[in-house]
């Protein structure tokens, strides 16, 4: 048992059983509706203009790391997906919402977002993910730009720390 706890930490998203999934979903589901519903809205299509949606976009349901990162420190003004300006950066989400300074409920929005709004991400991010990547950038103090997120730095890479 421990051995697979350690691989799951070091792997950081794994396939779980489908009902792990549905269980940290239906947990993210409420950490949602407290912290993402005002901005990216019931459905996840987010506000024209404003707020990006959720809904099928490389950011949400991409790569893993770069989705937890955006999570943990947010983003830094205008950003275009699809084609569409949103033109409202988002604050870093746990000085915003406490709630999501425990890595459990950071793996469980995340993981309810990846697995709604006709998303259909498989691997589920776990919490011990979620606490390599704060770790990785926990000396960052800036939010992520745009074109930072579009070429997201690969793993042990240097990043932006002022």
């Amino acid at each position: 048992m421990k051995l697979i706890t350690l691989l799951i930490a070091a792997v950081g998203t794994t396939a779980f059983a489908q009902d792990d999934i549905k269980a940290s979903a239906e947990r993210g589901k409420t950490v949602y509706l407290q912290s993402c519903l005002a901005c990216h809205q019931l459905t996840g299509l987010g506000i024209p203009g404003a707020f990006p949606p959720l809904v099928k976009t490389e950011y949400a349901i991409g790569d893993a790391r770069r989705v937890v990162a955006i999570a943990l420190k947010g983003i830094a003004g205008a950003i275009t997906i699809d084609g569409k300006l949103y033109a409202t950066g988002m604050p870093q989400p746990d000085l915003t919402f406490p709630i999501l300074k425990d890595d459990k409920n950071v793996a469980d929005v995340l993981n309810y977002v990846r697995t709604s709004f006709g998303n259909d991400v498989k691997e589920a991010i776990t919490p011990a993910f979620v606490a390599e990547v704060r770790k990785e950038f926990a000396e960052r103090k800036t939010q992520w730009t745009e074109a930072e997120l579009k070429s997201f730095p690969a793993k042990g890479a240097a990043t932006e720390t002022k």
